[in-house]
């Protein structure tokens, strides 16, 4: 027997009435939407999201799903991406009556949900005989809060070592590999750079953002953003990175920030050998890249090779004001589901939902794009997802202390042990 979900659902599809799609609007146009058109039973669900106009893959997930409810009409409330972590919280401090929220990171859900703003989702998927938990690699159960559940993975990402394949055949030396120590990265930085000035290769590029040291002790566990006790883990892995930086086997933290150099761009013009990143960057090698490229596991001091992924998590929620929750649940459910799965890596981004047909559609981008490496299912495809931030109530606040320590040890300001003794102190105050 159909859930009443579904049952809700199919009458509204079953219903002659207008074909609608996606479209896109400001936040102040947006407040004087229709929820329901009389009359027809269509349905429109507020989704509040970032960067709608210039990513493909939302217009067409969306439009897909359009295309199989052409009586829920998807509209699309765009925020800065720089700005959405602040816009979301004020919006829906206001009641805003957005149907979908999307969740930017785990400060912005736990942030959502600590003020009572987005939906538990448990009886929608304990109800739902068609949704399996076990599809998402153990991120649904680190999504709960007080063991309630309030988001479901669009996307997820395992940040890898990506490494220029033509630099390297270049210069004679070996690829990186799995399972590397700390040690035998910085060595193969040095051997990866040369050159000065313009013509300045450097052995690997170190983005600006914490977890681009701490996802190196995060992946193995040594390292959890909620616990201080483990904070000091980070100090090996802040020693080389900085000693790196003072050798100039990458390029220097503070004139990265200054210059507001986008990590991208270097890959891309191959000023650097190795790049430690996310894997939504194989769909942007995809569209920019013209040099072989490859992957491999992060380096760590554990001895561990590819055996776990780390990285971001993108939680779909209900909005706590949403007028259409059921409708909502079953636009969560596609677009987090296999059709949208299948989108997405499509577009060579790697959703929540894995499995075999996710790994496919990977390991056939080589047919399609010139350069990029074969088997890239045996990165993406793994049984342990470790996500970089978990839950928590005070994770906004943690988090902010953890950037501005971050940065402090980056610039030289603090040594890694001042810097790290101080991020213990101040996120134990706030316990």
């Amino acid at each position: 027997m159909k859930s009443k979900i579904v049952r809700r659902l199919l009458s509204i599809v079953a219903v002659a009435g207008l074909m609608v799609g996606c479209g896109g609007k400001g936040e102040n146009s947006a407040k004087n939407s229709t929820q329901q058109d009389s009359g027809n039973g269509a349905v429109t669900l507020k989704i509040a999201l970032w960067d709608y106009s210039n990513t493909e893959y939302f217009k067409n997930i969306f439009n897909s799903f359009s295309e199989k409810y052409p009586n829920i009409k998807c509209e699309a409330v765009e925020f800065s991406s720089d700005e959405f972590d602040t816009s979301i919280l004020t919006q829906m401090s206001a009641k805003t009556d957005f149907d979908i929220v999307f969740n930017k990171d785990i400060p912005t859900i736990n942030a959502l949900i600590s003020q009572g703003h987005i939906m538990e989702l448990d009886n929608f998927m304990e109800q739902d005989k068609d949704f399996d938990k076990r599809n998402y690699s153990g991120l649904i159960e680190q999504l709960t809060m007080d063991n309630k559940t309030y988001g479901v993975p669009f996307r997820k990402d395992n940040t890898l070592l990506f490494y220029n394949k033509d630099l390297f055949d270049k210069a004679g030396v070996a690829y990186p590999k799995d399972g590397m120590s700390m040690k035998e990265y910085e060595d193969l930085a040095e051997k990866m750079t040369s050159g000065e000035g313009n013509d300045k290769v450097y052995g690997a590029h170190t983005h600006t953002w914490t977890s681009n040291v701490s996802q190196y002790a995060r992946r193995v566990e040594e390292f959890n953003p909620i616990d201080s006790s483990t904070y000091e883990a980070l100090i090996p892995y802040y020693n080389t990175i900085l000693d790196m930086q003072s050798k100039q086997f990458t390029q220097d933290y503070g004139s990265l920030k200054t210059s507001n150099i986008h990590y991208s761009g270097v890959f891309y013009n191959q000023q650097a050998a190795m790049l430690e990143i996310g894997t939504w960057y194989i769909n942007m090698l995809c569209e920019n890249a013209d040099f072989n490229w490859g992957v491999c596991s992060l380096p760590n001091d554990k001895g561990e090779a590819n055996d776990k992924a780390v990285g971001g998590v993108t939680p779909v929620s209900i909005g706590k004001y949403s007028k259409n929750p059921e409708v909502a649940w079953e636009f969560i459910k596609y677009i987090c589901g296999e059709e949208g799965a299948k989108i997405l890596a499509q577009n060579g981004i790697l959703p929540g939902f894995g499995g075999e047909a996710v790994n496919n559609i990977f390991d056939a981008l080589p047919e399609s794009h010139k350069g990029v490496p074969e088997n890239l299912s045996r990165y993406i495809d793994l049984d342990t997802y470790v996500i970089e931030f978990p839950m928590s109530i005070k994770a906004k606040e943690i988090d902010t202390i953890i950037n501005e320590e971050h940065s402090a040890i980056m610039t030289g300001t603090e040594t890694p042990e001042e810097g790290i003794k101080h991020m213990t102190e101040r996120v134990n105050e706030l316990k």
